[in-house]
C-alpha cells in the first residue's frame, strides 16, 4: 500500500509498556538497521506522526543545511 510515491505502509507496531516498538523486519532490511544502531526520532506535530532516520542521515541533513546557509550568506555578500 502506498500513501505517496515515497511513503509506503511497512507494517504495524505495538507500543510496549516501556514505550518500545519493534521496527518491522522489512524496514530494518531496507534501511540496513542492525541491533545497536542509533536512530533519530522526528515528530511532526501538525500531522501527529513520527519518523525515524539514522544518525548518519541526520548528520548529512545538518551538513546540507550548513552548506545552504553558507551559500545564501555568500549570495548576500557575506552579510548576516
Amino acid at each position: 500500500m502506498s500513501f505517496h510515491k515515497h511513503v509506503k505502509l511497512a507494517g504495524t507496531v505495538t507500543v510496549g509498556p516501556k514505550g518500545q516498538v519493534v521496527i518491522p523486519s522489512e524496514v530494518r532490511e531496507k534501511m540496513r538497521i542492525k541491533p545497536g544502531d542509533k536512530l533519530v526520532a522526528l515528530y511532526f506535530d501538525e500531522k501527529k506522526s513520527i519518523a525515524f532516520i539514522t544518525e548518519e542521515q541526520a548528520q548529512e541533513y545538518v551538513v546540507q543545511m550548513g552548506n545552504r546557509c553558507a551559500y545564501f550568506k555568500e549570495q548576500r555578500g557575506g552579510k548576516e
